[in-house]
């Protein structure tokens, strides 16, 4: 075969391939959610798929050592909330609370970088906040 009808056939099926690519819809990535709303009160947000939508609401460092954060996160997908703790030193709990009550605490002992609270329901505002276990001086974000 000759040199130009190889690169003829070549350009033809590159071009047949561009065209399917760009005809192809293009789809936001939808979280794989197993829960919604309250139903993943106390669920991992990992496991039930939540975290694949998940973004960052807010992120507060402490003041006594600003590396040391606690995070709010929420998933649509699952209208759920979680709480993170990022560099928590042992003896902290972080903990995730909604206006309905529901509240999950997970304590920070062990953990290399990062320690996440099961999820509440993100239909009503919620709140992250991170501090030593059993005491009232928490750091927290703001209801979101």
């Amino acid at each position: 075969m000759p040199p130009t009808r190889i690169l003829a056939t070549v350009g033809a099926a590159l071009a047949a391939l561009l065209c399917t690519v760009a005809a192809a819809p293009a789809e936001p990535l939808q979280a794989s959610a197993s829960c919604k709303g309250a139903a993943c009160n106390g669920k991992d947000p990992i496991s039930a798929g939540c975290d694949q939508d998940g973004r960052l609401v807010e992120s507060v460092p402490l003041a006594t050592d600003r590396s040391i954060k606690v995070e709010l996160f929420h998933s649509s997908a699952c209208q759920s909330n979680w709480a993170r703790s990022v560099g928590a030193p042992n003896g902290g709990a972080v903990l995730v609370t909604n206006k309905r009550g529901a509240r999950y605490v997970r304590n920070t002992d062990g953990a290399r970088r990062y320690v996440w609270t099961p999820m509440v329901d993100g239909t009503v505002q919620a709140q992250a906040c991170l501090g030593p276990q059993n005491s009232d001086a928490l750091t927290c974000t703001r209801y979101h």
